[in-house]
């Protein structure tokens, strides 16, 4: 959810929608200073909101600057977690940001505040350049059925359009992110032809993850990857071209994804972020992970203990170590050409759907 920048782990080695870096811990920094949202999305990750408030809310303004100041020489910083914008001290730490050198510095937002000029201003000259917008469908019905919030997707459209127009006067980097479910897939084209008027750099279209709500929810939201890979096969030929080079299908297995143009298949995501000591093992305890106890620091994917902030104590945790609790792979998967690259399938999605779909595609 970043700039343009090559990526050495997307499929063609050409660039990626969202900066990655080539190993399993990656150059970007997540940090999560959204302790409350103003939307409810269905598939939220972050399902339970007191938990994600209590987790968030662990946060100070100076354990925030620490982790900024600490993490100097990392190339991108993402501000994120339930509406960052609603933090108050996000135009802090963005100055901060800035003057610690990193080269991108981001926020994921709904968009909903971005509809109001004046805030969207500050914010960039406070040193946003890059600025990502949540979008699930084309119309308020699709939209806000999905973030459960009437009239979010009227305030989110306005704040794209908002900052569509600052970018004649101001450098930035506008990305739109839409969660794909069985609800929207129908809807993609039209979606597309929403943001076709858009001064949109780059639209990630994320297959939702079967976690959290999206766990809760998977009978009836979740759709089979394959029948995500025909729709978007057939939808690319069918919009405006421009959008159709700036658009990348995400988290979805490699193997389903061949028929597809090597420019609009996904990435592999890395980056790491910080989260209270104990904070991780509770939550994968709680998804019925029983091996909380052979975590490590092996490769710094886990570090315990990585930060001592003023009120709490963090762990450093990146999204390749996180995912190996909640993917897996079949003995079928060793033959096949992006087995080293693959991270696995969510053994949610395997529980309900089976593995029939998948094919290894031999090297």
């Amino acid at each position: 959810m970043s700039a343009n920048t090559p990526d050495e782990d997307r499929v063609t080695g050409g660039e990626g929608l969202l900066g990655q870096g080539s190993d399993d811990i990656g150059d970007r920094v997540h940090i999560c200073i959204g302790a409350t949202c103003n939307n409810n999305c269905i598939f939220c990750m972050e399902e339970d909101r007191a938990e994600r408030e209590a987790t968030v809310g662990a946060w100070t303004t100076a354990d925030v600057l620490k982790v900024i100041d600490a993490n100097r020489g990392v190339r991108e910083i993402l501000f994120t977690s339930g509406e960052p914008t609603l933090n108050r001290s996000l135009p802090e730490y963005l100055k901060a940001a800035t003057a610690a050198g990193y080269e991108v510095i981001g926020v994921i937002s709904n968009g909903r505040l971005f509809s109001y000029a004046p805030f969207a201003v500050g914010l960039l000259r406070a040193g946003l350049n890059n600025v990502i917008v949540s979008i699930h469908g084309p119309d308020a019905a699709t939209h806000d059925g999905l973030t459960r919030t009437k009239g979010s997707f009227d305030q989110t459209l306005a704040g794209l359009r908002i900052l569509s127009g600052l970018k004649s006067a101001f450098s930035f980097k506008l990305q739109t992110s839409t969660v794909v479910t069985s609800r929207n897939l129908p809807k993609m084209q039209a979606l597309c032809d929403l943001m076709t008027p858009l001064a949109v750099d780059a639209h990630a279209f994320n297959v939702m993850m079967p976690d959290g709500g999206g766990r809760t929810h998977l009978a009836r939201l979740m759709p089979r990857y394959g029948d995500v890979a025909a729709e978007f096969a057939r939808l690319i030929p069918e919009i405006d071209p421009v959008v159709a080079g700036r658009m990348a299908l995400v988290d979805i297995p490699y193997c389903m994804t061949e028929d597809l143009p090597d420019a609009v298949r996904g990435y592999v995501e890395r980056y790491f972020h910080f989260e209270p000591e104990g904070a991780f093992e509770a939550r994968a305890a709680a998804a019925g992970v029983t091996k909380t106890g052979d975590l490590t620091d092996e490769d710094s994917l886990y570090v315990h203990e990585a930060l001592e902030g003023e009120g709490a104590t963090f762990s450093k945790v990146t999204r390749t170590f996180q995912e190996a609790w909640v993917k897996s792979k079949r003995p079928e998967c060793r033959g096949c050409r992006y087995f080293d690259l693959c991270r696995g399938v969510w053994k949610a999605y395997t529980d309900r759907f089976g593995w029939d779909e998948f094919k290894a595609v031999r090297k």
